[in-house]
């Protein structure tokens, strides 16, 4: 794979990929790149200028590459990865070989979400779902000076756009397959007074595109908590119905200028389909295994008893994709909404200051989601307890056969949550001619409750839960309902002392205090229990710090040697307490331009020495959350975009990050040398061409896009496994191969209809129809999901 990406460099196509490229995607002009500003350090600047590994993405290009949802976004900036879990709202992100992504509220992401400068505490429901977004930065590296909480794989800036104060309307709506609708709209009204307003409004649906089996069928889980009900199982799985809002109201008062923005979310998702590769060979899988075989015809002649027809389940066992199985998933609704006003004052010519006021909610409704992939086996309560005493005569009996409603989970995972916050920055931004300055103060509350019911092996009796004491205190089964309220405090300052024309010296601190507090009020054997119910609270101070020297020998040339570190604070996961994880980073990078500004390059080696790495993961049906010890990161990412002739620009990006344990202590055992970050691929890459045709005399043009990522093999479970005689390839199936992802987009752009200008295209996504497991989990079985294949259509914009 090296030699393939050696050959593309050496193309000139595919070395690219910075967020300058990905911002072109204009009607024809004349030559050149355009310049991109980003507020990467809170404040603008021109993107070549800065001394920040960051990728940014513009309206035109998301529009144009048909980014609908955080994933949407995965390889678009070197080292960056995006996958879903399964279940659609809560991504797991990972940069630089660092993921993010644990749904518990008692666990901080690693990768900071912000839209317009507020912070997004909980993942959950923050995928992406807003009508008029202007720009996407990816920050890559340690955050741990400027913005609002620390994070030690980096930072995902989202910004909408301010309204106009002329009146105008632009949107688009568009039809594919999956049956697949979706409408955008955003209307700027003329200025009244000193104000201007701006509405948006986002509607987006698909169909599942995965047959279930047991759609349809309820699961009555009001025996285990009667708050969740009878919950009903989806007939198709990874579809989803999104409708959001966005008002945003900007006044200008004299040199006060008041930003007011809200935005609501109302999305219906269901999960991806889940398969399993088979039973896992550590302690559960002799147990597990046999179930499944009971699912269809056994040959018991050896114990003198015949052909036993089997219960009739679906196992979803296959090592290739499945067209259809029997997930018991239900549909997951959430709500979102957030209000932030902005007030930026500029004092005099050289201070400006700033306040960033939020406040943010969502609930998560219960839902059900078949992470194990098992909801279609059928086994009774009587048969498992024959089981599980070796009584075959008492699996086979005929009075202990299961109805056609008799589910038996390997795992069942319920839950439901919410989330509020409350954020206050005040940020103060002093420029001078030898010197520029940026601080603050930051504080940040949330109060987040959660309901988990867990299950391990549990039988269901005609779709009701069945609570049997018994297998509740064998298999860590029950309920866990915990509340964290977490603030978190900090002061900030980071300056440039501009030494000589050419040389930059910056230094940056941040002192933040994190006070947590977890009340549980039950808890279930399986989460992981190190503590029990009750009150607790611990508090962590840290200072982390940024220190660059930037050098512009011309003013097409940046270089920079950068050290920063950055951490997440400690806490506790339900009754599994764990430690701060901290990160120190160093970089090299170089950004040049040059051809009259024709081609555009940018260069970044890193070294990231990390501690404490905190990792979730499932053994023997428990859940570990731990704090793994030591590993080191080293990587390069290389950017590049070309404007050869009028209308064409060539682009991509190549990344390349090794993630080597250092130390991975399990069980009072060192497991580094064999352990490998889930999920976490060495290379990624992307190679992209964007062509827009001479104008007709009308005004529009002929426009074509394709694009090509890669991302090489990966595992979907940290630890290997042994293998047994009834799972000998389960290594083999954890470890997932490398793919290609092509899309491609052309249309005729900006013809004349009714007084307005229109667009009209055709777009394809995964256009080679590639089948690839984005998720999987070691929950008894070795689970996955495989992500939707290829989908199409045609979209009509419009803009008058």
């Amino acid at each position: 794979m090296k030699c393939t990406f050696a050959a593309m460099i050496m193309a000139g196509t595919s070395v690219v990929a910075t967020g300058t490229a990905l911002a072109q995607n204009t009607a024809p002009a004349e030559q050149g790149l355009q310049d991109i500003v980003v507020t990467a350090q809170r404040k603008e600047e021109n993107l070549q200028k800065i001394p920040v590994a960051v990728t940014a993405v513009t309206s035109a290009q998301l529009e144009s590459l048909r980014v609908t949802n955080a994933k949407n976004l995965a390889g678009l900036a070197p080292n960056l990865q995006i996958n879903t879990q399964g279940v659609q709202s809560n991504p797991t992100i990972t940069i630089r070989g660092i993921s993010s992504g644990v749904s518990n509220n008692g666990v901080d992401p690693k990768v900071g979400i912000y839209v317009d400068g507020v912070y997004i505490g909980r993942t959950v429901g923050s995928v992406f779902d807003l009508a008029d977004i202007e720009r996407v930065e990816v920050l890559r590296g340690p955050q741990g000076t400027l913005f609002g909480r620390n994070a030690t794989s980096g930072a995902i800036n989202i910004t909408t756009a301010v309204p106009t104060g002329k009146f105008g309307i632009k949107g688009n709506v568009s039809y594919g397959n999956y049956d697949a609708k979706r409408a955008k709209v955003t209307v700027n009204l003329p200025q009244f007074g000193p104000f201007s307003v701006k509405l948006s409004y986002l509607h987006d649906e698909i169909k599942g595109d995965t047959k279930n089996l047991i759609g349809g069928q309820t699961i009555d889980i009001s025996p285990r908590d009667p708050s969740f009900g009878t919950l009903r199982y989806a007939k198709r799985l990874g579809g989803r119905n999104i409708d959001a809002f966005q008002a945003a109201v900007r006044g200008e008062f004299g040199n006060l200028t008041a930003d007011y923005k809200f935005d609501y979310t109302d999305s219906r998702q269901v999960g991806r389909a889940v398969q399993n590769f088979g039973a896992e060979t550590n302690a559960t899988g002799p147990l597990l295994n046999p179930i499944a075989q009971f699912q269809g015809p056994v040959d018991l002649t050896a114990f003198g008893l015949g052909v036993y027809p089997g219960t009739g389940g679906i196992t979803n066992t296959s090592t290739t994709r499945l067209n259809a199985v029997a997930n018991a998933t239900s549909q997951e609704h959430i709500v979102t909404q957030g209000h932030s006003l902005t007030l930026t004052l500029p004092a005099n010519d050289n201070l400006t200051v700033k306040s960033i006021t939020a406040y943010r909610k969502f609930k998560q409704d219960p839902s059900i989601f078949d992470l194990s992939g098992t909801g279609g086996l059928l086994f009774s309560a009587n048969q498992f307890y024959s089981l599980l005493g070796g009584n075959i005569l008492g699996v086979i009996a005929p009075g202990n056969q299961p109805t056609s409603n008799d589910r038996f989970f390997a795992l069942l995972t319920a839950r439901k949550t919410s989330q509020k916050q409350f954020s206050q920055e005040v940020q103060f931004q002093l420029t001078t001619d030898p010197f520029d300055l940026t601080a603050g103060l930051f504080y940040f509350h949330e109060n987040s409750p959660a309901t988990d019911v867990l299950g391990v092996m549990v039988p269901t009796d005609g779709g009701v839960y069945s609570v049997l004491p018994a297998l509740d205190s064998t298999f860590g089964n029950g309920v866990t309902r915990t509340r964290s309220i977490n603030d978190s405090m900090a002061g900030y300052a980071q300056g440039t002392w501009h030494a000589t024309d050419t040389l930059d010296i910056t230094g940056g601190l941040r002192y933040t205090i994190d006070d947590r507090h977890t009340t549980i009020y039950s808890i279930s054997g399986g989460q992981g229990v190190g503590v029990g119910p009750g009150k607790y609270h611990v508090e962590f101070k840290k200072l982390n710090y940024t220190g660059i020297v930037t050098w512009r020998p011309n003013n097409k040339t940046t270089a920079y040697a950068k050290v920063s570190s950055g951490y997440v604070a400690g806490g506790l996961l339900s009754g599994i307490p764990y430690k701060p994880e901290t990160l120190t980073a160093y970089e090299l990078g170089l950004k040049a331009q040059g051809w009259n500004n024709r081609v555009r390059g940018n260069l970044a080696l890193f070294y990231s020495d990390y501690k404490d790495l905190q990792i979730q993961d499932f053994r023997n049906g428990v859940q570990t959350f731990n704090n793994a010890g030591k590993a080191h990161i080293k990587g390069v990412e290389a950017e590049v975009e070309v404007n050869p002739v009028s209308g064409l620009i060539l682009s991509g990006n190549v990344g390349y990050s090794d993630f080597k344990f250092k130390q991975y202590i399990v069980g009072g055992v060192d497991i580094a040398a064999t352990a490998y970050p889930p999920y976490v691929s060495k290379w990624t890459g992307r190679a992209s061409a964007q062509y827009s045709a001479p104008e007709f005399s009308n005004g529009s043009y002929f426009s074509a896009r394709i694009d090509a990522s890669y991302k090489s093999g990966y595992r979907l479970v940290a630890q290997p496994y042994v293998p047994a005689a009834y799972n000998p390839d389960i290594n083999a199936n954890n470890q997932r191969p490398g793919y290609w992802l092509v899309d491609g987009r052309v249309g005729l752009m900006d013809f004349p209809l009714g007084g307005a200008k229109a667009s009209l295209s055709a777009f394809g996504q995964n256009l080679l129809n590639k089948n690839y497991v984005s998720f999987g989990a070691p929950v008894l079985f070795l689970s996955g999901s495989y992500e939707r294949g290829r989908t199409y259509g045609v979209e009509l914009g419009f803009n008058f």
